[in-house]
């Protein structure tokens, strides 16, 4: 009489019912985690394409390099630094054109 089987099939026929319901759970939990991480890095990789489409545009149309940081880093709140200096760019932007 052998301890261990040979092959999956023998090894799977031998689990009961308490065991199958264990190794689906696993499946499902393994499954679903493996699809939580796959979406993470498909919405992070299109979060960062639309980025870099944004700044080349901004780039395109003149935007500096630190009205562009401002734009798509900035919070636009009053009273902070940010926002002051934001301010001044549009100040200069009217000036220009």
């Amino acid at each position: 009489m052998r301890s261990t089987p040979l092959s999956f099939w023998e090894w799977f026929t031998a689990l009961d019912t308490g065991d199958l319901a264990g190794l689906s759970i696993l499946a499902v939990l393994g499954g679903v985690a493996v699809i939580i991480v796959l979406s993470s890095v498909i919405y992070l990789m299109h979060k960062n394409r639309l980025q870099d489409s944004l700044k080349r545009e901004l780039l395109d149309r003149g935007f500096s390099a630190e009205e562009i940081a401002l734009t798509v880093y900035g919070t636009g709140r009053k009273g902070t630094n940010e926002s002051k200096i934001a301010d001044a760019f549009r100040e200069m932007k009217v000036k220009q054109g």
